[in-house]
C-alpha cells in the first residue's frame, strides 16, 4: 500500500512537470527601431516682417475742366502724350472776348492820352488839379478793365497746370463745356506716391530717407526702389497703424497711378537657432521635440518664438548642432529606439494662384 501511494505521488509530480513545461511562453525579441527623418539644429537670420499693403498715387494729379461755359474749338493733345506746365491743351471760342479787348485796349490808349495833355495843362495853371485826377482815375478803371477782359480771353485757353501726363479725351471739339465738365486728366507720375499703413512697434525703423523694396504683382520677382518721404504725425488708436508716404522713381512710366504695392518691413534683426517646424511636438499645454541621441531619442521641451514658413525660431531648450526629428513622431516616445532613413528634404513650397498647372 506505501508502494502504490508513492508511485501515486511520484506520478502527480511527473504531470506537473510536464504541464508547466507545455505552457511556458516564448522569450521575446528586442523592440524594432523606428526609421525616422531628421534635421539640423542650425542658426539663420532672422528678423520680425511685415508686408503692408498700399495705392500708388501721382505726384500731381488733377481733372481739367472749363472754368466757363463756351463751345470748344479745338483740342491740342493725344490721349496719353506728355505734356509740359503752360502749354495749350484746348482753345474754347473766343471771338466775343477778344473783341471786347480791342475795345478795353483803345479806351485805355485814349485814357492816356487824355492824361498827358492835362497833364502839360496842369503844369501851367491852364487847368484845375481835380479835372487832372479825374482823367487819372478813369485811366486806372480802363487798366482794370483791360485786364478783366484779357482775365476772360485766358479763361478760353485751358492749359496744363504742370509737367505730366495726360489721360483719356473725354470732350469732343464743337461740344459744349461747362465748368466742371471733364477734358482730360493730367497725372504726373515720375516719381510716384505710394500710401500704406504700418504697425506702430515699426515707427522706429521708419523716418525720412529710410530705403524700401516695394513689389506690384504686375511685375513679378521685380522690386522697386522706394525712399520714406513722410511719416504721418499721429498713430490711429483704434488700428494702432500709421500711415507712411513713400516715393518711387517711375523714370519709364511703367507704374500707374492706383496700383496695388506691398511693401516688406523688417525690424528686430538677428541671429537666431531655428528647426524645421514640422518636428515640434505639443504636449498638453508645452511644446517638445525628439532629440537624436546615438540610436535613441529623447522628449526636450523648448520654447518657440517667432516663425517664418516651414520654420520655427527655438528660444530656450536645444543648442546649435544636434539633430531633431521630423518625419515619424507619431511611432516615437521617449527613449524609443530609431534609425535614420534620411534628411528634412525642405518644406513644401506655398500655393501660388498665379502658377501655370501641372500637365
Amino acid at each position: 500500500m506505501r508502494l502504490c501511494f508513492s508511485l501515486s505521488i511520484l506520478g502527480l509530480l511527473l504531470f506537473t512537470s510536464c504541464t508547466e513545461e507545455g505552457t511556458s511562453s516564448p522569450v521575446r525579441g528586442p523592440a524594432s527601431a523606428v526609421p525616422v527623418r531628421i534635421a539640423p539644429v542650425e542658426k539663420r537670420e532672422l528678423f520680425d516682417e511685415t508686408i503692408a499693403i498700399g495705392t500708388l498715387r501721382s505726384q500731381e494729379s488733377v481733372d481739367v475742366s472749363s472754368s466757363v461755359t463756351e463751345r470748344v474749338e479745338s483740342l491740342h493733345f493725344d490721349d496719353g502724350q506728355e505734356v509740359k506746365k503752360g502749354q495749350l491743351l484746348a482753345q474754347l471760342a473766343n471771338e466775343e472776348e477778344a473783341a471786347a479787348i480791342q475795345i478795353a485796349d483803345a479806351e485805355l490808349a485814349e485814357e492816356r492820352r487824355e492824361v498827358a495833355r492835362l497833364e502839360v495843362l496842369a503844369e501851367r495853371d491852364a487847368v484845375a488839379e481835380v479835372t487832372l485826377d479825374e482823367r487819372r482815375t478813369r485811366s486806372e478803371i480802363a487798366i482794370a478793365r483791360l485786364a478783366r477782359m484779357q482775365a476772360m480771353l485766358d479763361d478760353r485757353r485751358i492749359v496744363a497746370p504742370f509737367d505730366g501726363v495726360v489721360g483719356l479725351r473725354r470732350i469732343s471739339p464743337g461740344a459744349m463745356a461747362e465748368p466742371g465738365t471733364i477734358i482730360t486728366t493730367i497725372d504726373q507720375i515720375d516719381p510716384m506716391k505710394l500710401d500704406f499703413q504700418v504697425p506702430e512697434v515699426f515707427l522706429t525703423k521708419l523716418e525720412t530717407g529710410t530705403k524700401l523694396q516695394a513689389r506690384s504683382a504686375a511685375f513679378e520677382g521685380e522690386t522697386f526702389d522706394a525712399t520714406v518721404s513722410m511719416v504721418d504725425s499721429r498713430v490711429d488708436p483704434v488700428t494702432r497703424s500709421i500711415a507712411v508716404r513713400a516715393l518711387i522713381p517711375n523714370p519709364e512710366k511703367r507704374l500707374h497711378p492706383g496700383m496695388l504695392m506691398t511693401v516688406e518691413l523688417k525690424r528686430n534683426q538677428r541671429e537666431a537657432i531655428v528647426i524645421p517646424e514640422r518636428a515640434i511636438v505639443p504636449v498638453g499645454s508645452t511644446q517638445s521635440v525628439y532629440l537624436l541621441n546615438d540610436g535613441t531619442v529623447s522628449l526636450v521641451e523648448v520654447t518657440t518664438g517667432a516663425r517664418i514658413p516651414g520654420y520655427v525660431e527655438i528660444l530656450e531648450g536645444l543648442t546649435e548642432g544636434r539633430q531633431v526629428v521630423t518625419d515619424g513622431v507619431l511611432s516615437l516616445k521617449d527613449g524609443s529606439e530609431v534609425t535614420v532613413a534620411g534628411q528634412f528634404e525642405g518644406t513644401t513650397p506655398p500655393f501660388d494662384p498665379t502658377a501655370d498647372p501641372v500637365p
